[in-house]
Order: structure tokens, then sequence, then C-alpha cells
């Protein structure tokens, strides 16, 4: 039986943690629509067309809540 070092571990956990991101990443391109909402919304960012969250949570009456 095999023990693992601290750093092992911790190098076991970064790789798991690695794949879990690879996986969501390859569901997320499978999704034409939502690739295509997210292609609008860099789009969208890029213009300017964007504002603090700040400013929305005030005129939404959340300033509290963030």
């Amino acid at each position: 039986m095999t023990i693992l070092t601290a750093e092992e571990k911790k190098l076991l956990t970064r790789a798991a943690s690695l794949m879990d991101e690879l996986l969501e990443t390859l569901e997320i391109m499978q999704d034409n629509k939502l690739v295509q909402d997210l292609k609008a919304a860099l789009r969208e960012v890029e213009e300017g067309k964007t504002r603090p969250l700040e400013e929305l949570a005030r005129e939404l009456n959340l300033e509290n809540e963030i």
C-alpha cells in the first residue's frame, strides 16, 4: 500500500479539478445556443454596453444584497 505525499495529494486534487473544468467546457461547446449567447455577451462588453453592478443594484433596489 502506497501513501501519497502531501504534494502528490495536492497535484491529484488539481488534476481532478482541471478535468472537471475541461468536461464543463466541452459541455458548453456542444450547446450552440449558449456559445452564441456567450459570443454576443462578449461583443457587448467589447462595445462598452455594460454598466457597473452597483448601478444595476441601485436601480433594482438591491444595494444591500450585494
